[in-house]
């Protein structure tokens, strides 16, 4: 099985990486860098898939629609 999941990521005030995953419920991690959170949220994700989700859940995730987040700066 394979399904295109989105990744939320965010630098925080202190440097770090906040990642999450909106498709897969409680899903979300951080790191020191970017490609660390990210390889983070991805394991953490395939052991939640694996181990903890319905087969009716996986199948939902399957068949979701990829989403694509980007940022963008504001003047404040």
């Amino acid at each position: 099985m394979t399904a295109k999941l989105s990744i939320i990521c965010s630098q925080q005030s202190n440097g770090t990486y906040f990642a999450q995953c909106p498709e897969v419920k409680g899903c979300f991690t951080q790191g020191d860098t970017y490609e660390e959170a990210v390889s983070n949220l991805k394991e953490l994700v395939e052991i939640s898939i694996r181990e903890e989700l319905t087969e009716e859940e996986r199948q939902e995730i399957q068949q979701s629609k990829a989403k694509i987040f980007s940022e963008f700066e504001i003047a404040v």
